[in-house]
């Protein structure tokens, strides 16, 4: 009469330890599938970190007169070449600076490209602001603009110049109050850093 009851609690400690064994096994399974993806991740960004590290970059030559489609080449992303940015037209040679302005430098938005409005506007997160004409641009812009260019002058050497100007898309006007408010907030702000010598 006693062996129903342990065969029994038998069958129920079978099922429990099958339970515990199908669950421990998933886990497992599934925390070796997380635990392989986050290796992957770490190898790949070490290879990515190391190709980074290996960008040799060049001096410009004299005389390297681009058109804006020519000077996207020298975006800081390729071993061989330098690293060329152009502000009102001029272009500059910025390579003593690559740990800004090369691939995941602070400025490698700014690189290949005329910055002048972006500079204008201090704001260099707006692809509209790249390679756009400066005619637009307000006194303030152009005056937080001579900064800029005092700056590039005293720090970079100039090696050429960018060939169509005349052609570069119209500055981007912002008609709207929000817009305005927020282009002279930004303008003012590189202002100051300027007269603290935050830009140097």
């Amino acid at each position: 009469r006693s062996s129903a009851p342990v065969r029994s609690r038998e069958r129920v400690r079978d099922i429990g330890f099958t339970v515990v064994m199908f669950f421990t096994f998933w886990f497992q399974f599934f925390a070796a599938i997380i635990a392989a993806g986050f290796l992957y991740g770490a190898i790949y960004l070490l290879m990515q970190d190391k190709a980074e590290k290996h960008i040799h970059h060049v001096a410009a030559d004299k005389d390297t007169n681009l058109t804006t489609a020519e000077l996207a080449a020298y975006d800081g992303r390729t071993s061989g070449r330098p690293i060329l940015v152009s502000l009102c037209g001029k272009i500059y040679d910025v390579m003593s600076s690559a740990a800004l302005y090369g691939k995941g430098g602070q400025y490698n938005s700014f690189a290949g490209k005329d910055i002048t409005v972006a500079c204008a506007k201090f704001n260099k997160t707006s692809d509209a602001y790249f390679n756009a004409s400066w005619t637009g641009l307000t006194k303030a812009e152009r005056e937080l603009l001579a900064k800029w260019e005092e700056l590039f002058a005293k720090k970079y050497p100039e090696v050429g110049k960018v060939t169509d100007v005349d052609n570069m898309s119209p500055c981007p006007q912002s008609n709207e109050g929000i817009a305005m408010q927020a282009d002279a907030y930004s303008t003012t702000l590189g202002m100051d850093l300027f007269a603290k010598r935050h830009i140097s």
